[in-house]
């Protein structure tokens, strides 16, 4: 599991300009909503950054690294050969694919907790650890059901763009009209941005654990990288 951390974190840390391209889409989002909203949605939209490097790891990045795995046949085969369990080489796939995302995430959570103070702790870490596991689990059910890397990386930008763009992530749902934002509450990505900015309540916390747990039956089920 180790090996396969150290492997994918070298690959994909290589470079200044991919760590760069790896974070200009968030970056640029907080920038947006900062002066679109003369900066009262700040603290939304730093966590909206947070839940978009989570997602876009878990769902595209692993989603299409283990298409991409597939289809290069003897890489595949020399990770299967490896020792260990499948759990073990799919952690070891995850937490290597977010590397490059954790010094950013470190970043905005020390940001934010500069403006919320240290009762948001807990929110945030519970926020953080249950969207990575939800979106590790359905970028392992992707790779592991896709079987085209073009199709998969299609597929992966109109989940990630529709689950953080869109909803209320990066911006409060209190704009929405307020049937939709109850509704749209539930997603993960809006519940966990909830937490994460310490505007959350019961709901957005039982919320996000049942996503986390539905992510985890997801990696149970295919971390064994069997199809």
């Amino acid at each position: 599991m180790l090996a396969l951390i150290e492997y994918y974190a070298r690959a994909l840390t290589r470079g200044r300009f991919s760590l760069i391209s790896f974070a200009i889409q968030p970056l640029s989002f907080i920038f947006i909503v900062y002066v679109v909203s003369g900066g009262r949605f700040l603290n939304t939209a730093l966590a909206g950054a947070v839940v978009s490097f989570i997602v876009g790891v878990g769902i595209a990045d692993l989603a299409i690294e283990l298409v991409g795995m597939k289809t290069r046949s003897r890489f595949y085969d020399i990770l299967m050969s490896l020792p260990g369990s499948g759990w073990k080489k799919a952690l070891g796939i995850s937490i290597g694919m977010s590397v490059p995302a954790l010094p950013y995430v470190l970043l905005l959570t020390v940001l934010l907790l500069t403006r919320l103070g240290a009762w948001a702790v807990p929110g945030i870490i519970l926020g953080i650890i249950s969207l990575w596991l939800w979106s590790a689990g359905i970028g392992f059910l992707l790779g592991v059901r896709m079987k085209e890397p073009v199709r998969t990386i299609r597929l992966s930008n109109i989940l990630v763009t529709g689950l953080t763009v869109f909803p209320p992530v990066y911006y409060p749902p209190s704009v929405l009209p307020d049937g939709l934002a109850r509704i749209l509450m539930l997603l993960p990505t809006v519940s966990a941005s909830r937490l994460i900015s310490g505007s959350g309540g019961g709901l957005s916390l039982i919320t996000t654990l049942l996503w986390a747990l539905l992510g985890a039956a997801f990696l149970l089920r295919f971390g064994g990288l069997e199809e």
